[in-house]
């Protein structure tokens, strides 16, 4: 989980590299994904590419063991989401906000994927006062 993880900051960290964003990683040696890495770099790159779009200032991954599978949660310090508009947030090709760059295909894509491996995602509030999207993964 913590090389796909530092694989997309990586990558993130120079494309927003003018914004001084903070991406933080925080996975625990337990966290795993059973299913091809490729579904992972998706799921993964999708969530953070949408954070670092939104965030403020920090980006946070947190990754860990539980319930047999993998939880994931991506968090920004963004402005959020009203919580009635997830249903539309994860449709293909619908965009909140035509002022951000993207095509509204990233969290349809993560949604799919998270679909197609039993899993669920979810959006919620952020400690850090933007969004967290939570991903759960059976094993």
């Amino acid at each position: 989980m913590r090389p796909v993880a530092e694989a997309a900051v990586a990558v993130l960290s120079k494309v927003y590299r003018e914004r001084g964003l903070s991406i933080e990683v925080v996975a625990d040696q337990a966290a795993a994904f059973r299913g091809h890495r490729e579904d992972l770099e998706e799921i993964v790159g999708n969530l953070l590419e949408n954070a670092c779009k939104w965030a403020t200032r920090r980006v946070r991954l947190t990754a860990a063991a539980a319930d047999g599978g993998l939880s994931l949660d991506i968090e920004d310090d963004g402005p959020g989401l009203d919580a009635a508009r997830e249903v539309e947030f994860v449709g293909r090709g619908k965009r909140l906000d035509e002022k951000v760059p993207g095509w509204g295909l990233g969290l349809s894509i993560v949604s799919d994927l998270v679909d197609v491996h039993r899993g669920s995602l979810g959006f919620q509030r952020s400690s850090l006062g933007g969004l967290k999207v939570r991903v759960r993964l059976p094993n």
